[in-house]
């Protein structure tokens, strides 16, 4: 037990010390993110119970962080890239795209309200993609969830550091507690006692009922009249949050706390309920910034070649209203880059009519005419919730510590990459992984998921540590 128990440990500290070292501009700031991080957690009033109430102390020290020296380049260019986003921004780019947060859970986590977290998110990607010349947001999301996955942090030595000599009871005190705390995780184990593997079904039936229940309190707040109030709930740390905004909710607080209060109750959320107020602030007008003659004529041949592969490639094309459209042009200093979906099958037409045009204004710039499979993404959002639900049950499983999950159609096939914080060589490494793999069939197969799914195949692969593959045969 005391092995597994230094093994979780580990494990949440390399989580931390890889995020913190993303944020950060330099090994200074990243240290000092990493102990005042701990302290806070350490000496919390209520015990940390989930990932995410960690990651709030990281945004508090993220704020309050002071200046210790100019960012040191590294050699991978992508992650330079996203270093020239401030660090709040940086910090709610790695919320929401690498550890899969949704805007208004990352804005929880951060300190602001939804529509400032959005606004933040845009100016954040407008900083990072102007740095990609080439590259569309989806490649630059799965990019930096990969980057952030492989980034080797050092294991920390188990008696050298005084700090983890003088406080080690503390730090297994505190790390347990979160990796053990929450209903959600204590079912899951009970489950796990009598049946091999996780049963995510129950996750997901549990989820679906709390979010039943979370929809009737929302309902409620809003048949009462109240505008500009958000409620949300973290199942695994047992909080609830209630967020409300603007000068009209200012003497209403109490009252909008009571309806909130009252409406959990009847539904037996039984949750710790956190509640902010704030009122926000006017953003000053925009002033009107003169564009510069390239920007000005790159934006209208950019409008006339979107204007003219709209008509003549893409009319006909069956495009899914909940998704964006499938068709991509941009351009940099060097370079015009297009993307279509390769269903079409009008590469060469799209490349033509581009041509023309840029020959038309005499623009001598290279072009780069991709395909890339619209169906993938189709499938991406379609797998969207039920890869959620995975993620969680593995997140919150006790039976092995979890590092990651990948998920990403391949021609039709949605492949899962899971990974372990265990070694290829460990006695019980096979075990688990079937284990895993099993638990993860058996919910894709139940009808409820294969409803959802349209019945696509799938294929799973369990790795270590070493992103190594353990035989699950």
């Amino acid at each position: 037990m005391a092995d597994k128990n230094q093994k979780n440990i580990i494990a949440l500290n390399q989580e931390l010390m890889r995020i913190a070292s993303i944020v950060a501009n330099n090994e200074k700031e990243a240290a000092f993110l990493i102990e005042e991080t701990k302290k806070e957690a350490l000496n919390a009033i209520i015990p940390i119970k989930s990932e995410r109430r960690l990651l709030k102390l990281l945004a508090k020290q993220v704020e309050k962080l002071p200046s210790a020296g100019q960012y040191y380049p590294v050699q991978n260019k992508f992650l330079n890239g996203l270093r020239k986003v401030d660090k709040q921004g940086r910090l709610l780019l790695v919320l929401h795209y690498y550890k899969g947060y949704s805007i208004q859970k990352s804005a929880r986590i951060i300190g602001y309200s939804e529509k400032e977290a959005k606004q933040m998110l845009m100016d954040a990607l407008l900083q990072w993609t102007s740095s990609q010349t080439g590259a569309d947001l989806q490649q630059l999301k799965q990019q930096l969830h990969k980057e952030l996955a492989y980034i080797d942090v050092e294991e920390p030595p188990e008696v050298k550091r005084p700090f983890h000599i003088k406080r080690f009871a503390s730090i297994i005190t505190f790390l347990l507690v979160l990796l053990i705390g929450g209903a959600g995780s204590q079912a899951l184990k009970a489950k796990a006692e009598v049946n091999p593997g996780i049963d995510i079904m129950e996750l997901y039936k549990e989820s679906i009922k709390q979010e039943e229940a979370l929809d009737e309190v929302r309902a409620a707040i809003e048949n009462a009249g109240y505008q500009d109030v958000y409620f949300s709930v973290d199942s695994n740390a047992e909080y609830a949050y209630l967020e409300i905004e603007g000068k009209d909710n200012e003497a209403k607080q109490e009252e909008i706390k009571s309806l909130v209060e009252a409406e959990m109750q009847k539904r037996n959320i039984d949750f710790f309920m956190e509640t902010n107020f704030y009122i926000p602030e006017e953003s000053p007008p925009m002033e009107e910034v003169e564009m510069d003659e390239e920007t000005a004529i790159s934006n209208e041949i950019l409008e006339k070649i979107n204007n003219q592969l709209s008509k003549k490639i893409m009319d006909k094309f069956e495009v899914n209203s909940n998704l964006f459209y499938p068709l991509f042009v941009s351009w940099s200093t060097d370079a015009w880059s297009i993307e279509i979906p390769e269903e079409i099958g009008k590469k060469q037409e799209a490349e033509d009519i581009t041509q023309a045009i840029l020959d038309e204004y005499k623009d001598d710039r290279k072009l780069f005419v991709e395909e890339y499979r619209y169906k993938d993404h189709e499938q991406t959002y379609t797998w969207g919730n039920v890869i959620e639900y995975i993620n969680s049950a593995l997140a919150s499983s006790e039976n092995y510590t979890f590092k990651a999950l990948f998920a990403d159609p391949d021609d039709g096939v949605m492949k899962f990459d899971v990974r372990l914080y265990l070694l290829k060589t460990d006695k019980d490494a096979e075990v688990i992984a079937r284990e895993v793999k099993r638990s993860i069939t058996r919910f894709l197969e139940t009808s409820e998921i294969k409803e959802i799914t349209e019945d696509n195949p799938y294929e799973i692969i369990v790795r270590d540590n070493k992103n190594q593959e353990i035989d699950t045969d």
